[in-house]
């Protein structure tokens, strides 16, 4: 069993209890505290009177859906927990919503429990796309940013890119300033309407992974300070 945090408390949020208690059982054979709620009601209730890290909900529900659930505990609180949504389908209205109201992640049905995890796992570090062509430059920068605690998430497709942009809100994206301008545009664009804090570093071959590392590490340090 791959070591994790055993304080951290997860809320299970999803209309089908095949998938819900799916999901706490394995948190809980991970070694979480985790515990799960059939609805969106039932969810607010449970993060008004208790204390959760981590709330993993299904954005659509009847009666109440996850993004109520968001905003309704962003007006009653004010330390909440990381939401991390997940749907079959969604409309983009709902997916920008979950998004502008600061959502952790956005991922999609079928649900791949080892994403799950690693975001959870990851809570105390930062999460940085690393979008790159050369294999040896990916593979320099992701050990040094892995060893020191960050979620590295790689690609090197662009597409790929602006799909991971979509889904986790990323503290940073690292891209190669000699790609094409109109696919560096589409990046800041895309970052751009989703409302995201999301910094943009740029690198090239040229640059070793170590002063590239440092250069990461001194710009997320400038920018967590600013915005505490």
């Amino acid at each position: 069993m791959i070591q994790s945090i055993k304080t951290t408390r997860i809320l299970v949020v999803d209309d089908h209890p095949a998938i819900r208690e799916t999901m706490t059982d394995i948190l809980t054979e991970e070694g979480f505290f985790s515990d799960f709620a059939a609805d969106g009601i039932k969810a607010l209730e449970k993060c008004l009177t208790e204390e959760f890290d981590f709330v993993l909900i299904d954005i659509q529900m009847p009666e109440m859906n996850g993004v109520e659930v968001l905003r309704e505990l962003k007006e009653k609180r004010n330390k909440i927990p990381k939401f991390i949504f997940f749907t079959a389908y969604s409309t983009p209205e709902l997916r920008q919503q979950a998004l502008s109201l600061g959502s952790y992640a956005f991922l999609k049905k079928p649900i791949k429990v080892e994403k799950i995890l690693n975001l959870i796992r990851e809570k105390s570090g930062l999460a940085i796309l690393i979008h790159l062509s050369d294999d040896h430059q990916i593979s320099c920068i992701t050990k040094l940013l892995s060893d020191q605690g960050y979620m590295v998430t790689q690609t090197k497709k662009h597409d790929e890119a602006l799909i991971q942009l979509r889904q986790i809100d990323y503290n940073c994206i690292v891209f190669d300033s000699d790609s094409p301008g109109i696919n560096q545009d589409s990046i800041r664009s895309t970052i751009k309407s989703l409302k995201s804090d999301t910094l943009c570093i740029e690198t090239n071959e040229d640059e070793t992974p170590k002063n590239l590392f440092s250069r990461i590490s001194f710009h997320l340090d400038r920018s967590l300070k600013v915005l505490n």
